[in-house]
């Protein structure tokens, strides 16, 4: 469970029983009516709606945040009611810097628009509760009063492990919130064949086009479409806020996720990953800094609330760890740091990931080994496993050259994801059926050795191009291997845009996500049936946005038999 102090409820039979970490507690017989909830003078305000976390086959865990430091309470339709013990969080601190930009004219998404002017919004309350004892692949509905409403949902647990049952999750990364995201829109680049280059280059015209709606719109209607899509669970690899040091674009995050523009959290567990802006920023203590990844640690952890990993470090907690969904194993790794002295083996040479206690990802390191036994575990069990961490391993971006510091347009890159691809080796031994990253931020597809490599980073930021004009126009295409080569697709390659006269009909690089189906077939196979969807914004005549999104599917549907 989450390492906040939280009342945690387990079901033995028909009744409910506190089973760790004390504080006041009620429950009900699921027997009986629930009782009434508090009036409204005794309940508290909302900052982050209700949330689900961390689901097995018979518990799932409930996540809230509170202005004031007043019990909550749980009520599951069926099961019984159930009530929360606020504890402050601690780690979600302001910094000096975030509260100009509050009271600021520049806050054009008016977050904490309510707080006194030069002040800070308060520090929040954590409501944390477990529901033991449920029933596996059942629905429930539940709900929590607030002062300004009562928030109503519903989810569902995981089948067993094993089960034969289809399951659907989406994957995407690098939306990166931040606040600054309402107005701003990011670079469109097109392929390069209306140029007559080749379709990985980017075409010069387009190096200064800007995309037709701002992050935060692109965003929500991603999240729209992806909550239409009714999926299992939710996998996020990795660059989920801008600044992971940044109390703002944590709150912006949630806006998205589970507050007043989005709620797909609320019925939709997450699996997220860290980063490298997971690892970044503090607001008097710079970037990459010991002090920045620690604090940003901080703030991740206080959010999740995910299976243990028994890590010889309590800060490796929450970084690697797997999940079982059924059929589905997913297993989670932390590519943020490897060998500080070796940059062929690590993925961020700005960060000293041993002062700041992150986990080497390297050949027999702690998070190795852990990786080493769960994939063994998971195939002798005959699941279908996949595997997700942030830095894309066979790519086409920036990302994607060489380890070095010499800079990209030297064709070296700091944070590159090439040194992801030692565990390739493993993922073929132990029958990996999928990679999921980003950190390239394109929309991406390669396959090797009978591993299927995607980079979902076109959630809400980027949509970059392979190349990262105008610093490069060197595009690492040549650096992946043949067979990878030879079957690669990309959004920015492989889908061109269309259009009519200055209104675009269709193609292009746009937000979305990946949806990933697992159906069983016959007695004992599967199939797996991957389709990347996106966002299409609708523009007039004159080329500009009319308000309205469509949503639609890339052609690349890619079908993976899997035999057991």
């Amino acid at each position: 469970m989450s390492t906040m102090n939280a009342s945690v409820w387990t079901v033995l039979g028909a009744s409910l029983v506190l089973a760790a970490c004390g504080g006041s507690s009620s429950s009900s017989d699921s027997g009986n009516p629930p009782s009434p909830p508090p009036p409204a003078q005794e309940r508290a305000q909302f900052r982050v709606l209700p949330y689900v976390q961390n689901p097995t086959a018979q518990a799932m865990t409930v996540i809230w945040f509170t202005e004031e430091d007043l019990p909550g309470e749980l009520v599951v339709k069926n099961v019984g009611t159930f009530t929360s013990e606020p504890v402050q969080a601690g780690a979600l601190t302001y910094g000096q810097v975030e509260v100009d930009y509050i009271h600021s004219e520049n806050n054009l998404g008016a977050i904490h628009a309510g707080v006194e002017p030069g002040q800070a919004p308060s520090l929040p309350y954590k409501h944390v509760v477990r529901v033991d004892g449920l029933e596996p692949a059942t629905t429930y509905q539940y709900s929590v009063p607030g002062a300004d409403r009562e928030f109503a949902a519903e989810f569902t647990t995981a089948p067993a492990t094993g089960a034969r049952q289809a399951v659907r999750f989406l994957a995407m990364s690098d939306m990166e919130t931040e606040p600054e995201s309402t107005g701003k829109t990011v670079a469109w680049s097109a392929n390069g064949l209306n140029a007559g280059l080749d379709k990985l280059d980017t075409d010069p015209d387009t190096y200064s086009r800007q995309y037709l709606v701002d992050q935060t719109t692109g965003f929500q209607a991603n999240l729209r479409y992806a909550k239409e899509r009714a999926p299992d669970f939710w996998v996020i690899a990795g660059d989920l806020v801008e600044k992971g040091g940044r109390q703002l674009d944590w709150d912006e995050f949630w806006r998205h996720a589970a507050g007043e523009w989005n709620t797909l959290a609320s019925q939709t567990p997450i699996f997220p990953v860290m980063g490298n802006h997971e690892n970044y920023w503090h607001p008097e203590g710079g970037g990459y800094t010991q002090a920045a990844a620690m604090l940003a640690y901080d703030k991740f952890a206080t959010y999740w609330d995910l299976p243990a990993n028994q890590g010889s470090d309590e800060r490796y907690e929450k970084r690697y760890y797997r999940v079982d969904y059924g059929p589905v194993t997913l297993i989670s790794l932390d590519s943020s740091n490897g060998d500080d002295s070796d940059p062929a083996k690590d993925t961020n040479l700005m960060l000293d990931g041993s002062a700041a206690r992150l986990p080497d990802f390297n050949r027999f390191g702690e998070q190795w080994n852990w990786a080493v036994r769960e994939l063994a575990d998971a195939q002798a069990k005959g699941q279908v496993i996949f595997v997700q961490f942030h830095h894309s391993a066979f790519g086409t971006g920036v990302h994607s050259l060489p380890s070095g510091s010499a800079g990209i347009a030297n064709n070296e890159d700091n944070q590159s994801g090439v040194p992801m691809r030692v565990y390739h080796e493993l993922f073929t031994r132990y029958g990996v059926v999928a990679v999921l990253s980003g950190h390239d931020e394109l929309l991406e597809y390669t396959s090797l050795d009978g591993v299927h490599y995607w980079d979902v980073g076109f959630a809400g930021d980027g949509l970059r191009g392979p190349g990262y004009a105008p610093t490069t126009t060197y595009v690492p295409f040549d650096l992946l291997p043949e067979e990878a080569q030879a079957n690669h697709w990309s959004a920015h390659g492989d889908a061109p845009e269309s259009w009519n006269g200055d209104q675009l009909i269709d193609g292009g690089k746009h937000y979305g996500f990946l949806e990933v189906d697992v159906r069983p077939v016959g007695e004992y196979d599967f199939e797996v049936v991957v389709t990347p969807r996106y966002a299409f914004p609708i523009s007039d005549a004159s080329g500009a946005f009319t308000g309205e999104f469509d949503f639609r599917q890339y052609s690349k549907v890619v079908r993976i038999p899997v035999q057991r």
